[in-house]
């Protein structure tokens, strides 16, 4: 078990704003533990690529490290990328924990799923 859990990110998310675009802000997050990226970039549409390669490892990489009893995902990014993280996590048996973002309370909420 980690010493501290891990507050997985599917994919870094920008929002626009008036001048461009900015990180969203996952700092209230950090209160459930340290924040760490799944992947670097979007998922590629077609076969073959050498970027699908490396983001299939750093999927895989994230599904071995996944701490189900004390780590947490924010589900944001690709709703294809998403998928395919929560089935690496059902390949090697393991079930997510999610923070859901509450704008009704401007703070994360845990969502269990089994």
């Amino acid at each position: 078990m980690n010493a501290k859990p891990t507050v997985f990110v599917v994919k870094e998310q920008l929002r626009r704003n008036a001048t461009g675009s900015e990180p969203m802000d996952l700092s209230p997050a950090m209160a459930y533990g340290d924040i760490e990226f799944i992947t670097r970039s979007d998922m590629p549409l077609y076969p073959n690529s050498s970027i699908q390669s490396a983001w299939t490892e750093d999927v895989q990489k994230f599904a071995a490290k996944y701490d189900q009893k004390a780590d947490f995902i924010i589900a944001i990014g690709q709703p294809t990328a998403i998928f395919a993280v929560g089935h690496a996590l059902g390949l090697l048996a393991k079930t997510p924990r999610f923070l859901v973002w509450r704008r009704e309370d401007n703070q994360y909420r845990v969502l269990e799923t089994a």
